[in-house]
């Protein structure tokens, strides 16, 4: 099937944007032409890209096919592209979505993949909310959950292993206990620890969680991956439950033809595997 190129544009632009007015203040154009190109496209594949509902359009099965050919050769003609000195283009780009305690966690792995693949730009954006892979907010995100998402490629690494802290040589903090928002008492695995801990403060976030500990704030559960790493604060239990929870790099499965896709999910894979505190192998006991 030959792709009639000069359209293709406009099909990255919508799907990007997900209306019609937002694509055309992309490309600088009134969105009756935009419409109309994606007609034309649709006309010419003989099958349609778009489903349409209020407005908002949002790419079929086939649409995706089409869109992740279209986004290769976008972004192969910015590779070969060349800045004004003759020096390679820095024009791939990987936007990438995962919580602020992760991104701290895994500074150095970005910072080695930046060195191995200087034309490629990272864009990392920290929260915490799921952001939304099939409306393209994200290239890939990595997130911590119960289940692998459904219509989406899951690869899964390994289990959080959870413990709980204090402020280094801060016997007293286990007193009170830095609950996370949804929580109205303290849970019986924590008074194992620190029989004599009450509800002191609740906190949403593991970094805020983890510099109220550092403070001296109370005792409070980390994941030892992230947690062991600051000399501020110590480890005052046994493994604690991890409620199911495990670590995916998630993408939408056609995002996997593309190189630099598979160059970055390689690394990230390659760097969290074996690494302290996150189980990959088959996990023992916890305390519950």
């Amino acid at each position: 099937m030959a792709l009639p190129w000069p359209d293709l544009p406009f099909l990255l632009a919508l799907a990007r944007a997900g209306t019609l007015s937002a694509a055309a203040q992309m490309l600088k154009v009134d969105r009756t032409t935009i419409a109309r190109r994606i007609e034309q496209l649709e006309e010419s594949l003989g099958e349609a890209l778009f489903d349409r509902l209020d407005g908002s359009y949002s790419l079929t099965p086939f649409g995706r096919r089409i869109f992740a050919a279209a986004e290769s050769a976008e972004q192969d003609l910015l590779f070969l592209e060349k800045s004004d000195d003759g020096r390679q283009a820095r024009g791939r780009k990987i936007r990438v979505s995962l919580s602020e305690h992760l991104l701290l966690t895994l500074a150095d792995c970005f910072r080695s993949f930046m060195l191995e693949n200087p034309d490629i730009i990272l864009e990392l954006t920290a929260t915490d909310r799921l952001v939304d892979l099939g409306r393209f907010e994200s290239d890939v995100a990595l997130r911590i959950t119960r289940a692998a998402p459904r219509d989406l490629m899951a690869t899964r690494i390994g289990r959080p292993v959870f413990a709980l802290y204090r402020r280094n040589g801060c016997d007293g903090a286990g007193e009170r206990y830095i609950a996370r928002p949804s929580e109205d008492q303290v849970p019986r695995y924590v008074l194992k620890y620190a029989p004599r801990a009450e509800l002191g403060i609740a906190v949403d976030g593991i970094v805020s969680a983890r510099e109220l500990i550092a403070q001296g704030f109370g005792v409070g559960v980390l994941p030892r991956y992230f947690a062991d790493r600051d000399p501020r604060i110590e480890c005052c239990s046994g493994r604690l439950s991890d409620a199911g929870f495990a670590l995916f790099i998630v993408l939408r499965p056609e995002q996997q033809r593309l190189t630099r896709i598979r160059q970055f999910v390689d690394h990230v894979q390659r760097y969290l595997t074996g690494m302290p505190g996150l189980d990959t192998a088959v996990s023992p006991p916890a305390d519950r």
